[in-house]
């Protein structure tokens, strides 16, 4: 299929609004059937976006059925079933990347499997002289993003009792370690299956996890040198994931959403960044974990997927590419290193966060990672080379400690993030009221004159009947 085709195809399979039982029924719903009747014929910049990948795929391989197949899924997946829409925007992210980079495209193969009926990863295809096999997981975010900032946020293991302090506060959200725990398990699975056949035996196995902003947490998960998936101090000791040679994490979910809803995505101060189904943005990297009993990838070809080394990032003066113990949300400030401390210090260090906690406190950005980091460790190393007592030694530690939780928050909270934050909702109110305004204005045309959606059917025939029973709330609710 062209352009023109993917477009005509996608509105056929998204469900519109002409009968009352579609109401609420696709992600896609509006963006597909209400942008154009309100922009005079445009489309919406997400469909824009996904009409270009579905081509650039469709034109590189072989089966030229991809664009139809992946529509067909799309479109069978209702709004309550709306992550697995997301879960095919995620695959259909890797794979644009894939045919990109592929020498040449048509050694890429979907589904590729070992035999009849068998697990297998989302692709395989050949990047120079090496077989890349591809599984992608997308991370289930969208619940956990409500309840992510509303107390002290843990973000990697501690031991029992450590633990047991902090949930019995009734203050703390859990860590999301044990579904990256669960996507490498189910990845190690498959690909243990899929070598079993002898062409694929040499295979580089990836797995890809798409998450939000908060890219802190799988990379805790994965990398915390006293708890991490991929390091000898693993919380979990039943697999080494021995199938799986690295992790790429794409910091990348929250770009769907932004785009989907308000046209628009992250550009973190980047001119020129508009695709939701490009995750490169030289401001922000997406992150490689090397399993260190897996097949080691050159970096020439970590460049070309555009992911970087984990270690190469990894910076004490950005919180979201930290080894984060926890999170408090009452100064917006990460902290790493709690780990390190002695057992009294430790839990005296517990306390105290759990102690500060305020559920009342205003986030600049829900879906934006916007906080700071101390390394808790950095701050006992150094007091302790001043020779203090243990008293004195206490009270400074724990008043650096509160100093620098201040200047944090003073940074998250300066007046410059939250007017940019302010300008923002200003922007989406006044665009909420150009839309809602022009959607109005369309619903009077003349039932015989040219439908204001661009199809050049008349608006009796075409959006007076499709858009039935749709009532107007906000444009960007999804």
């Amino acid at each position: 299929m062209n352009k023109n085709e993917i477009i005509n195809y996608l509105k056929s399979n998204i469900p519109d609004y002409s009968v009352k039982a579609n109401l609420n029924k696709h992600i896609l719903q509006y963006s597909v059937h209400v942008h154009p009747f309100i922009t005079n014929g445009n489309l919406h910049p997400f469909i824009i976006n996904l009409v270009n990948a579905l081509d650039k795929i469709e034109q590189a391989l072989p089966d030229k059925s991809y664009a139809k197949t992946t529509i067909e899924r799309i479109a069978s997946f209702n709004k309550d079933n709306f992550e697995q829409v997301i879960q095919t925007f995620a695959e259909i992210t890797i794979l644009k990347r894939l045919v990109t980079v592929a020498t040449p495209p048509n050694t890429i193969t979907l589904d590729p499997t070992a035999k009849k009926g068998g697990k297998n990863p989302e692709y395989r295809g050949r990047v120079k002289d090496i077989y890349f096999a591809i599984e992608v997981k997308t991370a289930s975010l969208f619940k956990f993003n409500i309840e992510r900032q509303t107390g002290l946020q843990i973000t990697s293991r501690f031991d029992d009792e450590d633990l047991d302090i902090l949930i019995q506060s009734g203050k703390t959200v859990n860590s999301r370690a044990l579904k990256v725990k669960d996507y490498l398990v189910s990845a190690d699975k498959k690909f243990e299956q899929y070598k079993q056949k002898e062409e694929f035996k040499g295979d580089l196995r990836l797995l890809c996890i798409f998450w939000d902003d908060y890219i802190n947490e799988p990379l805790s998960a994965l990398a915390n040198p006293y708890s991490g998936l991929l390091t000898e101090n693993s919380f979990y000791k039943d697999s080494r994931f021995e199938n799986v040679d690295g992790v790429i994490v794409i910091r990348h979910l929250h770009q769907f959403f932004r785009m989907l809803q308000y046209g628009e995505i992250v550009n973190y101060g980047q001119e020129g960044v508009y695709d939701a189904f490009d995750y490169s943005n030289p401001m922000v990297d997406s992150i490689y974990f090397p399993n260190p009993i897996g097949r080691q990838i050159p970096l020439e070809y970590l460049s070309l997927f555009q992911v970087r080394h984990y270690l190469d990032v990894l910076d004490p003066l950005v919180a979201e590419y930290n080894s984060t113990d926890f999170v408090d949300w009452k100064s917006m400030t990460s902290i790493t290193g709690v780990n390190t401390l002695p057992e009294e210090i430790r839990k005296k260090v517990l306390l105290y966060f759990l102690e500060r906690l305020s559920s009342s406190v205003k986030i600049p950005y829900k879906d934006i990672a916007y906080f700071g980091n101390v390394n808790i460790d950095i701050i006992y190393s150094s007091l302790r080379e001043y020779g203090y007592d243990e008293v004195t030694f206490e009270e400074e530690f724990f008043a650096v400690i509160e100093n620098s939780l201040e200047f944090s928050g003073a940074v998250a909270h300066h007046p410059e993030t939250l007017r940019i934050v302010e300008k923002e909702e200003q922007r989406r109110s006044y665009n909420d009221e150009v839309c809602m305004n022009a959607f109005r204005r369309n619903c009077q045309t003349p039932k015989e004159e040219d439908c204001p959606c661009g199809s050049r059917e008349s608006f009796e025939s075409c959006c007076l009947e499709k858009l039935k029973y749709y009532e107007y709330t906000h444009y960007y609710n999804l």
